[in-house]
C-alpha cells in the first residue's frame, strides 16, 4: 500500500482567500490540482459533483474530506486546503468547513482508498493539527505543520 502522507509535499497545500461556495472552492482546488497533477478538470469536477450527490463528506469540526475514485487516476494524490473563512457545507455539526482534502484515487485500488481515508480521518481528529492548519499563511508553514505531526504520530 502507498503511504499517502509520502506523497504530501509543499505544493500539496492550497489556500483559498474568500471562499464564496462550496463550487467555488472544489473550482479552485480542482485548478490547482489540474496543473499540478495533469487532470482533467471537467472529468474531476463532474467526478467530485456526482461523489458529493451520495452524501456529505464533512467529518467534523470544520473538515471536509471529499473524494474521487477514477480509472484515470494512477496512484492516491490530494491537495489540502485551508480557507480564509468557513463555508457552509451542510454539516451535521453545523460547523462551517474551512479545512478541505481533496483525494483522487485509482479505481482499482478500492481497499486502499478506503484505508488512506480512513487514516487521514483519524489524523484530522487532531485538533491540535487543524488548528495549526489554520494558523498557516503559506505553503511551507503547513507542509511543515503537516510534517511534525505526520513525525510525531509515527514516533
Amino acid at each position: 500500500m502507498v503511504n499517502f502522507f509520502d506523497t504530501i509535499d509543499k505544493n500539496s497545500f492550497v489556500f483559498i482567500s474568500n471562499p464564496s461556495s462550496k463550487k467555488s472552492i472544489y473550482e479552485s482546488i480542482v485548478n490547482e490540482a489540474s496543473k499540478i497533477y495533469n487532470f482533467d478538470k471537467i472529468r474531476v469536477l463532474n467526478n467530485l459533483f456526482k461523489r458529493e450527490r451520495l452524501g456529505s463528506t464533512v467529518v467534523g469540526n470544520g473538515v471536509a474530506i471529499p473524494h474521487i475514485v477514477d480509472n484515470f487516476i494512477t496512484e492516491p494524490k490530494g491537495l489540502i486546503s485551508i480557507l480564509s473563512k468557513g463555508i457552509n457545507f451542510d454539516s451535521l455539526d453545523n460547523i462551517p468547513v474551512d479545512i478541505v482534502i481533496l483525494l483522487f484515487f485509482p479505481a482499482n485500488r478500492n481497499s486502499e482508498h478506503l484505508q488512506i481515508l480512513a487514516s487521514i480521518s483519524r489524523l484530522l481528529r487532531n485538533s491540535d493539527l487543524t488548528n495549526k492548519l489554520r494558523g498557516c499563511k503559506n505553503q511551507d508553514s503547513a507542509f511543515a505543520t503537516f510534517s511534525q505531526i505526520i513525525e510525531y504520530k509515527a514516533a
